[in-house]
């Protein structure tokens, strides 16, 4: 234990999905608060985990790639303890790898394409969530400050406002937010005796790379007149940011009692039933 100072997050983060979009927003909100090394484990192109890698790495904050689809277990598993050999722990991770999945009522919509949105957004999740705690269990815990329960580790989960609503045509995405709130709160059950914390957060409407690619089966003409909506229910644009300082303050000792959460970071677009 100790008393309060230095960075506020020093640790090591483990970010999937973090070579680019909301995932390298919260990869560089981590080292922006002082983390010992960050570790993004995605499965973007060489040349958009550079670009992650720089991003990161400007701040002044080591960084560690590492290929990985979420779907594979294998992979997921390898990627852990590729940190770990490298970097000794992992005290914080975020699972941000996700897709959209398909547009297309429920009639219409193509099983496969619905299976795959499952595969990345939920067993991609239940498969991080399980080889983090698994490492997060064998260590001793991060440094506290006096006072302060010790903590082995904490995951946050990347779900979304429509793990709480429903959008027409996003069955497939709808139902993969569920899962991963209800894994969240599942895995926050299980790990809270062995001194590790898991949360989600759900963001509201930002213009990711992964809508901007995928809004309402690539119409965009239609896609931006309805995130014009979405924005003006929210109140104002939300930037990656946001959500990025969030997850790290959500990872902090200081969050102790915070367990099985779902923190909805959405300028009030979820209570908000049409008022301005």
């Amino acid at each position: 234990m100790s008393k309060r100072s230095g960075p506020l997050a020093p640790g090591v983060a483990f970010i999937t999905g973090g070579a680019r979009g909301l995932g390298n927003a919260v990869a560089c909100s981590f080292a922006k608060e002082g983390a010992r090394a960050v570790v993004i484990a995605d499965i973007q192109d060489e040349k958009t985990f550079a670009q992650g890698k720089k991003n990161v790495e400007e701040i002044g904050c080591e960084c560690l790639t590492i290929h990985c689809d979420v779907t594979k277990e294998d992979q997921v598993e390898a990627a852990v303890k590729q940190a770990v050999d490298k970097f000794g722990r992992i005290d914080y991770a975020a699972n941000f790898a996700g897709i959209i999945g398909p547009s297309s009522s429920i009639t219409e919509t193509n099983t496969e394409e619905w299976l795959k949105c499952q595969a990345v957004n939920s067993t991609g999740v239940f498969l991080a969530t399980k080889h983090e705690l698994r490492q997060m269990m064998k260590q001793s815990s991060i440094d506290v400050e006096d006072g302060r329960v010790e903590q082995r580790g904490s995951i946050v989960n990347c779900a979304s406002v429509n793990s709480l609503m429903a959008i027409p045509t996003a069955s497939a995405y709808t139902t993969s937010k569920h899962a991963c709130h209800g894994i969240t709160k599942t895995a926050a059950l299980e790990a809270r005796s062995h001194g590790i914390r898991v949360n989600a957060v759900s963001p509201g409407f930002l213009l990711t790379p992964m809508i901007e690619n995928g809004v309402v089966g690539g119409d965009m003409d239609l896609g931006m007149k309805l995130w014009e909506g979405f924005e003006k229910r929210q109140g104002r644009k939300a930037k990656f940011e946001e959500v990025g300082d969030v997850v790290v303050l959500l990872s902090l000792p200081r969050c102790s009692l915070v367990n099985g959460q779902n923190l909805f970071i959405d300028g009030g677009f979820t209570i908000n039933e049409g008022f301005e």
